[in-house]
């Protein structure tokens, strides 16, 4: 059950709302009222909850109650409450009226596992209470952006490097290591959101969000390259099918580190050339590499293995190019068009 919450639990992920660009028709997104009206409006609010560095979420319940249906699969539940802690919940109660108490509590444990960090407070008449008892760290979302790239960079090349050792006994240990990226995305995506509640400066937080949303994806691949890449024992080492994925997947590595660390726009358009270039590269190599299995120089369980490869490093070169298109976006500065505030400087990822 847990592998089966785990892999629903990164579905989760990528279900998000995608969050679109404006295009150039678009009303101005910080569009203010006048005072007086605004005035009015906060008077009709609901009540504002804590947030982390001091920021306010309007709109937001400090409590999730989460009921557990009836039929509610265990991987349904964890989706509904990693909804919940994505959106900012300080508190959830999960309601089991239908007494599948050992069942939610396990599920309940699980999401406990993997994200940062809810504990079960009380456990009694159907009713699990838990509440977010971790104080929140003075690291800097873009420190924190910065160390979480890193984590994913080393996560992708320990990925390719296990090509050349005999496969791990241990089945779950890439799933294992993708958890360890799961929960710090999913905590930046969570402090993102907090903060997106703000007017103003809050709607800079929609590039960390993205970032972290891309960089969770990325290591989902990395995860494809460590289990598939015991299947490549077919191929010859040295020169030949093996030494071209590698090749391809350290430009791709090239290519993520120089995104994670590009801060104007010239550098920016330039990394997106890259970018259009590998993938275009990939799709060659797919085309030379592949019609071996027809000649018999593959086996087909080989040649099925390359063609996962081959679309993990391109959707990974793909995510990367996302966070390229955040950067050029921040390094544009913006101003409020009715209250006449400047943007400030760009946020740095």
């Amino acid at each position: 059950m847990n592998e089966a919450i785990r892999t629903e639990g990164r579905a989760e992920a990528r279900r998000a709302p995608v969050i679109r660009r404006p295009s150039t028709t678009d009303p101005p997104a910080t569009d203010r009222p006048t005072a007086r009206v605004a005035a009015a409006r906060s008077r009709a609010r609901p009540t504002r909850v804590a947030a982390p560095y001091g920021a306010l979420v309007l709109g937001r319940p400090p409590i999730a109650t989460v009921t557990v249906g009836r039929d509610e699969s265990s991987e349904h539940l964890f989706r509904r409450l990693l909804g919940a802690y994505l959106g900012g919940a300080r508190e959830f109660v999960v309601v089991d009226r239908h007494r599948r108490t050992s069942s939610t509590r396990d599920v309940v444990r699980t999401f406990c596992r993997r994200t940062r960090q809810p504990e079960i407070v009380s456990e009694e008449d159907g009713e699990l209470r838990l509440r977010d008892l971790a104080y929140e760290s003075p690291v800097p979302l873009p420190e924190r952006l910065g160390r979480m790239g890193r984590m994913v960079v080393g996560f992708h090349r320990e990925a390719v490097a296990s090509w050349a050792l005999l496969p791990f006994g241990d089945d779950q240990y890439w799933e294992r290591r993708d958890d360890e990226i799961d929960r710090e995305a999913w905590y930046v995506q969570r402090l993102a959101a907090l903060h997106l509640g703000l007017d103003g400066p809050g709607v800079n937080l929609l590039g960390p969000w993205t970032v972290a949303r891309s960089l969770e994806r990325i290591a989902d691949h990395a995860t494809v390259l460590g289990e598939v890449g015991r299947r490549l024992v077919e191929l010859p080492d040295g020169a030949g099918p093996l030494t071209t994925l590698r090749q391809f997947h350290g430009q791709a590595m090239d290519h993520l580190e120089g995104v994670l660390s590009v801060r104007d726009d010239a550098t920016a358009n330039d990394l997106l050339d890259v970018g259009d270039a590998l993938l275009a590269s990939g799709r060659a190599l797919a085309d030379r590499l592949l019609p071996a299995v027809g000649g018999g120089t593959m086996p087909p369980a080989t040649a099925a293995a390359v063609t996962r490869i081959l679309e993990s490093i391109g959707r990974t070169v793909a995510y990367a190019q996302d966070i390229a298109q955040v950067a050029l976006d921040r390094s544009i500065p913006t101003t409020f068009s009715e209250a006449g505030d400047a943007g400030g400087p760009p946020i740095p990822l």
